[in-house]
């Protein structure tokens, strides 16, 4: 009688574990009272080739920025009302992000973009977690895009197939179905994916999965020792037993993840020899400007500091990794350091892709928005800027 109580209590605990992560309303239905309900043809072609293929909408290009868009106007879809998102695709390539894009309105002309789960199979999404999800949605949409920082440009696409989407309304199959798209789905990398059990992405998501299976292993052993009396030897076994299951549960998701990640790397670098795999980078353009400037700063003496500075956190950190091993760093971090003090004398400072960032020829002056050096200029083509600061410095 105590073992059943004990699996009785396990498994209640586990519901309930559930459903806060789920955020699951106790007064929703077992399945959704209210649905909005979409073929893949009911969607419109915005960017990139599409054509309807019978019920279904057969995505077979990118259109501008290496971006597909689809997407369907609604008649004032309450939000609230409306909290879950399912929809499926048929062949979505591994190198293909997905994300929602909606309208409201209240702002017609503001496109508000959420990024969702690579979609397998019926893939669902709670909605009631984005704050911007909120008064009469007037559009929905789709978009697809290489992974950013990951898929290099102009990679060869695959076609898949838009199969249906569907807007919900809250029910128990409907949050549960979410939270388990949200734990087993597959999201695409970011520069966050080596923290192997951390978050991702900055999307709104479920109940963490770690702490789920925290919560189901104490409240395991806490009615272990309540209702089995577990004492002594018999705590440490459970506790390691315990303990074990769910370190294995949470390194079965991870690598399930990493399995998915791993096809993604096939579909990118299969079939070819590393130059050729070096060669299709995110970051080609980063490649071709630390190679531009390799032969200048090749007749450097070691001792001079290289500063960087580029247009997204991604390009920094890369031109860096490219100009290495020279005495190179983040031009920003250094100013962070340095506060009011003069730049190093004769340091050589790199601009890559950075808005607002110009050579000033008259003046002869490195210029930003609010920041000025003078300098003389080594280098310019396109994007990238190369100078030497002149003055004294430490």
């Amino acid at each position: 009688m105590r073992r059943a109580l004990f699996i009785v209590a396990v498994l209640a605990s586990a519901f309930l574990a559930l459903a806060w992560a789920s955020g699951l309303h106790w007064g929703a239905p077992l399945s959704a009272q209210q649905r909005n309900a979409f073929d893949g043809s009911h969607f419109n072609p915005v960017m990139g080739a599409a054509a309807a293929d019978g019920a279904r909408l057969r995505i077979a290009g990118l259109g501008e920025g290496e971006t597909a868009l689809q997407s369907v106007a609604l008649n004032g879809v309450d939000a609230a009302e409306y909290s879950l998102l399912r929809y499926r695709f048929d062949g979505f390539p591994h190198t293909l992000e997905l994300s929602l894009v909606f309208r409201r309105a209240d702002s017609r002309d503001d496109v508000r973009v959420v990024s969702l789960p690579w979609p397998g199979g019926d893939s669902w999404f709670d909605l009631s977690s984005v704050p911007e999800w909120q008064g009469r949605i007037i559009e929905v949409g789709f978009a697809e895009y290489p992974t950013p920082q990951v898929v290099p440009p102009g990679t060869a696409f695959e076609p898949f197939v838009l199969v249906d989407a569907a807007l919900e309304s809250r029910s128990w199959r409907g949050d549960l179905a979410a939270l388990a798209t949200d734990w087993l789905g597959y999201w695409p990398w970011s520069q966050r994916s080596v923290h192997a059990l951390g978050r991702d992405t900055d999307t709104p998501r479920a109940g963490s999965l770690v702490v789920c299976v925290a919560i189901v292993a104490i409240a395991t052993m806490a009615c272990g020792f309540v209702i089995l009396g577990w004492r002594g030897r018999r705590v440490l076994v459970a506790a390691s037993t315990v303990v074990a299951a769910g370190w294995l549960l949470l390194d079965l998701q991870w690598h399930s993840g990493l399995r998915w990640r791993q096809e993604g790397s096939r579909a990118l670098y299969a079939g070819l020899e590393w130059p050729q795999r070096e060669q299709r980078s995110a970051d080609t353009g980063v490649i071709e400007a630390a190679r531009e400037i390799a032969p200048l700063l090749a007749r450097e003496p070691d001792a001079t500091r290289i500063l960087v500075h580029a247009g997204s956190s991604f390009e920094q950190l890369r031109l860096v990794y490219h100009l290495l091993p020279r005495n190179v760093a983040v031009l920003a971090q250094v100013l962070a350091r340095a506060g009011a003090t003069p730049l190093p004398a004769r340091s050589i400072l790199v601009v890559y892709n950075a808005e607002g960032w110009a050579w000033d020829a008259d003046r002869r002056e490195l210029r930003s928005d609010d920041l000025s050096w003078p300098a003389e200029l080594l280098f310019e083509r396109g994007p990238l800027i190369v100078v030497r600061i002149r003055g004294v410095g430490p």
